[in-house]
């Protein structure tokens, strides 16, 4: 459905994306994930055709648009600050959207109370924009940019400016439209859980280029730089040195099994990840990998909460269950087994 070829831009000689290369199939949900000032924007903007590229191309459904202008390109967008004409009503804003495309005026208001209907939003076709809270404002922009029933969605930062629970549930809107209208859909964004609730897959991006592509799974659970791994969630490190079984010897000159999974040859200066989930908190040694130390800190979540765990080897990160037992100041053994021990070489 879409491809982008070696995209590179830069922008008064720095760049902002170097020969950056991915493809999105029909029906896929695709995230661009990473930190501001990756690249994320320009590749979403130059995919709309909004920016020009300095190399490469970007095909959709085969054909190669580079040079087309936007408003050819059956591409749909909902930009990351709002843009709803403000003297329009609500079905006003999508009706205009599909002038373009559609002559009919009758067609045009009918279509766009479909959309609207879609997105939970029909009893505010007559609303002006004023009147909107954000939310509301973002499943209008969302049935404006669906109503002509886009190639591809192209959504920049959707969730931004929104309260944790309307992001939460904007965050499940967007993903049961997804669904249900099956549109092709290309997201951008920095935050890691918006990313893996709603993806099929993943380009995770650093200084504008590609660092990891994979699902949310692969990604999360199997790392293949450091960026990656501490930015794709939350991990505790380890730093070693690969020995010759390939278990990784750290500098207090504990181990750290990793079942021969290190990847490195003997020597090699690696780093090693365990997210906290897979760390368990206990009174004994347990685990393949077993610290003693001190809790240092608590934080409750209300479902699950984090504990952080002083140890000779460092601190490390341990999920719990909400309102848990374990205080600070308690003395403990966190644990994990060499399965859940991601590799990750130091120069990558």
């Amino acid at each position: 459905m879409l491809e982008v070829k070696n995209l590179t831009k830069s922008y008064d000689e720095e760049a902002a994306v170097e020969d950056l290369s991915f493809r999105v199939e029909s029906g896929e949900f695709l995230t661009l994930l990473g930190p501001s000032g990756c690249g994320k924007t320009t590749v979403l903007k130059t995919i709309a055709g909004l920016v020009k590229p300095d190399e490469g191309n970007v095909l959709l459904r085969g054909d190669d648009v580079t040079e087309t202008k936007p408003e050819a390109r059956r591409v749909g967008m909902v930009f990351q600050s709002s843009s709803l004409f403000p003297r329009m009503t609500v079905r006003e804003n999508v009706e205009y959207a599909l002038k373009p495309h559609m002559e009919n005026k009758n067609r045009r208001k009918k279509r766009a109370e479909e959309y609207l209907k879609l997105v939970r939003m029909a009893d505010k076709e007559d609303a002006v924009p004023e009147t909107l809270s954000g939310g509301e404002a973002r499943r209008a922009e969302l049935a404006r940019a669906l109503s002509y029933e886009p190639d591809v969605m192209l959504l920049d930062e959707p969730l931004t400016g929104l309260d944790r629970a309307l992001r939460d549930e904007l965050k499940k809107e967007i993903k049961r439209i997804h669904d249900e209208t099956g549109v092709t859909t290309v997201l951008v964004t920095h935050d890691q859980e918006e990313a893996i609730s709603v993806s099929d897959r993943v380009v995770v991006l650093k200084d504008g280029r590609k660092e990891q592509e994979g699902t949310p799974r692969e990604v999360y659970r199997h790392p293949r730089t450091r960026f990656v791994a501490e930015f794709f969630g939350e991990s505790t490190r380890f730093d070693g040195i690969v020995e010759e079984n390939g278990d990784v010897r750290l500098e207090t000159d504990a181990k750290i099994r990793v079942n021969g999974r290190s990847g490195g040859s003997r020597g090699d200066e690696v780093s090693v990840y365990v997210r906290p989930e897979n760390v368990e908190i206990t009174n004994e040694e347990r685990h393949d990998n077993s610290f003693k130390g001190d809790i240092v800190e608590v934080t409750e979540m209300g479902s699950y909460g984090e504990a952080r765990v002083s140890t000779d080897e460092g601190e490390v990160l341990a999920k719990i269950g909400g309102f848990s037992e374990v205080s600070e100041g308690e003395k403990v053994v966190v644990g994990f087994d060499d399965s859940d021990a991601v590799v990750v070489a130091d120069d990558s």
